[in-house]
């Protein structure tokens, strides 16, 4: 599928995730076409499962955080109207349009919505794919032969003393019983 350039937006699909990157401020007239490209797009992919968006924007692309959380907030404008999206992983370098998002996301329904900060780019597509987001770790259990001779060595079950429980930490039985402002 081809690419939407505008002056702030570019729109690519890779596989069944469409790469949104936004560089300045979104007329209504481009969110309208994002809207649109989306659409066409699901028809393209070859699956029937959902589209996946990767949203990228750079606080320094814009003149202050207002603008950029307006410009996320027209993001937010086409992902409400694109059922096709089932999640959203939102790139930049700025904690603030990061937590915005959260709350924009958590109010689009049927829409999963995690931000990523730039350095984290790859753990985002693999949460796009669905991929298993840590690596396996190698095994600590002992071996099989390891096991027999820990066993070997140890003191009978009725020699071992019993075991002490640790105590609480205070914040375990700590309860607000009423605030007052």
């Amino acid at each position: 599928m081809q690419a939407l350039k505008t002056e702030n937006l570019e729109l690519t699909l890779d596989e069944s995730i469409v790469q949104m990157s936004v560089n300045g401020p979104m007329s209504s007239e481009t969110v309208q076409s994002s809207f649109e490209w989306i659409k066409n797009a699901q028809s393209e992919i070859a699956t029937n499962d959902n589209l996946q968006i990767c949203v990228e924007m750079q606080a320094d692309n814009f003149s202050d955080l207002a603008e950029a959380s307006q410009q996320f907030r027209r993001v937010g404008e086409v992902l409400r109207r694109a059922h096709e999206i089932d999640r959203c992983a939102l790139i930049t370098d700025s904690t603030w349009i990061r937590n915005s998002a959260k709350i924009e996301g958590a109010v689009i329904p049927g829409l999963e919505l995690m931000a990523f900060a730039p350095d984290e780019s790859e753990t985002a597509e693999k949460w796009l794919r669905d991929e298993p987001l840590m690596e396996d770790a190698p095994s600590t259990a002992p071996s099989s032969l390891e096991a027999e001779e820990k066993r070997a060595d140890a003191p009978p079950v009725s020699e071992k003393a019993p075991e002490k429980k640790k105590p609480g930490s205070a914040w375990d039985n700590f309860t607000v019983k009423g605030l007052n402002f």
